[in-house]
């Protein structure tokens, strides 16, 4: 069995043992924060698109699979206590925005989504048009309103290693797709890695 082929077993496994492991912590917060609902939603689909994953360039080194597996699951061990912040409906709205860009980043990939840094054919249509990585720019916005609902030292220290670690993923990634004269090309175009016109 190839290495690439390793990795993808074990992005299959990971992602299914993520979902059960967040499923299960923020289940018992959905009575009373239904909005997390959505936030699973996303989470699952991810799973959905990592088993029908289609081959590609995957980068086998230490590095990319670490900040790859690192990267997906920092974000997930938050903990649905703290202080709430804000009223339901601001924290709602970064929620769903977040929720809804990562869906439609999902499915711009399709069968290109995975968790090691990879080329599986360029993406350029869509919210890919407003930055490189627009998936991570959704995860920001939503772990924004996640922290404006559930604050606390915890959730903060979480989110602050989950952003090192997504910037360490655009890196990685950056390596890989590089390579390819397409998506060097859709880099001179679309300048901005997370945000539109910053960063």
């Amino acid at each position: 069995m190839t290495l690439p082929r390793l990795l993808h077993i074990a992005e299959c496994a990971f992602m299914i043992l993520l979902a059960y492991m967040v499923v299960w912590r923020l289940l018992p917060a959905m009575p009373q924060h239904p909005q997390l609902a959505v936030f699973l939603v996303a989470e699952l689909l991810g799973v959905v698109l990592i088993l029908l994953q289609r081959p590609g360039d995957v980068a086998t080194g230490v590095k990319p699979v670490l900040v790859g597996f690192g990267g997906t699951a920092a974000g997930l061990l938050i903990v649905p206590s703290g202080i709430q912040l804000v009223p339901d409906l601001v924290s709602t709205s970064m929620i769903l925005g977040g929720v809804a860009l990562s869906i439609l980043a999902k499915l711009s990939l399709r069968r290109s989504f995975g968790v090691v840094a990879a080329n599986r054919g360029v993406k350029s249509g869509g919210v890919y048009r407003l930055v490189r990585h627009p998936m991570y720019m959704a995860y920001i916005i939503n772990h924004i309103g996640y922290l404006m609902l559930y604050l606390s030292a915890w959730n903060l220290a979480v989110y602050a290693l989950a952003w090192i670690l997504l910037w360490m993923r655009t890196d990685e990634e950056e390596k890989v797709l590089r390579a390819d004269p397409a998506y060097r090309a859709y880099a001179e175009k679309v300048r901005s890695r997370l945000i539109p016109g910053l960063v």
